[in-house]
């Protein structure tokens, strides 16, 4: 039985039928400027290319998000607060069963099942693109917490900085650590470019303000990482997301920072980190395998 799966972020909404074998067919994307118009108009084109009735509908959504009502409000989706996302899919697959859990929770799913975090018995998992998520597995299963919030820890503050980050506080993960927020700081420094991939292009290429807003960032994701992993005495993390694709660039940094706040805290072992596998198609991966999940 094949699931109709959706991924809510802050950029782009990404719908797609997946099979049991987590084959994801027929994957349409829409701008999330587009809210509830173009997240229905993937729905319906998604849904007829089933070969089969749709009976289940699973949800990885930009948070927080409430699994008790159904209903969402992602930091960086200002038009949507409270918006009852659960009730609108089901006035249109009224016998559907739906599940919704976090767009990191779903990344952390998949991935902990068939991608890099395979074989762990707890894990990290994380989205590093416009917004910063994370969803934590604990003894195979994802941890959700009340409303289905556990692991959103983007919104931790870190240091004083202020990043003009939508959630409002000044020195949260998001704030430092985004890639909008990166090309922000890089900006205050004189940068002149408006996107992540020409910052990570122009870091490459030795551009000192790009390569400074780089370290920036991913030093305070670092700090992140070792608080949560020491919450949850998690050694393995699984790191996703648009930023990442920057490659070398980014990656080599974050390896370096993370070491560095790592070095004196005496951990029974150094983290693991590790570059998701299942790419763009993780969210909805993770979210058609959570529909049913106990």
């Amino acid at each position: 039985m094949s699931t109709l799966a959706v991924d809510i972020g802050a950029t782009k909404f990404a719908a797609s039928i997946v099979t049991q074998t987590g084959d994801v067919l027929h994957r349409r994307e829409a701008p999330s400027s587009q809210l509830w118009d173009g997240l229905f108009n993937l729905l319906q084109e998604t849904a007829k290319d089933s070969e089969s009735k749709i009976e289940k509908i699973g949800i990885g959504s930009a948070g927080p998000i409430n699994t008790e009502t159904g209903c969402i409000s992602p930091v960086n989706i200002s038009a949507w607060r409270n918006f009852p996302l659960v009730p609108r899919i089901k006035e249109f697959f009224p016998n559907t069963e739906i599940a919704m859990v976090g767009d990191a929770v779903a990344l952390a799913v998949a991935e902990h099942a068939i991608g890099a975090g395979k074989g762990s018995v707890n894990m990290l998992g994380m989205v590093v693109s416009t917004g910063i998520g994370g969803g934590i597995i604990v003894r195979d299963k994802p941890l959700l917490g009340d409303y289905g919030n556990a692991g959103f820890f983007g919104h931790n503050v870190v240091g004083d900085y202020d990043g003009k980050c939508n959630c409002g506080r000044k020195g949260c993960v998001e704030g430092y650590s985004s890639g909008p927020s990166m090309v922000r700081f890089a900006n205050s420094l004189g940068w002149e470019g408006d996107d992540f991939r020409d910052l990570a292009k122009d870091a490459t290429s030795g551009d000192a303000y790009a390569i400074k807003a780089i370290d920036f960032g991913t030093d305070h994701l670092a700090k992140a990482i070792v608080n949560i992993s020491q919450l949850f005495d998690l050694y393995r993390v699984v790191v996703g997301g648009g930023v990442i694709e920057a490659g070398e660039i980014y990656w080599k940094p974050l390896e370096n920072a993370l070491a560095s706040h790592s070095t004196s805290l005496n951990l029974v072992e150094p983290i693991k980190l590790i570059r998701a596998q299942l790419q763009r198609d993780a969210g909805l991966i993770g979210a058609a395998m959570v529909v049913g999940l106990e």
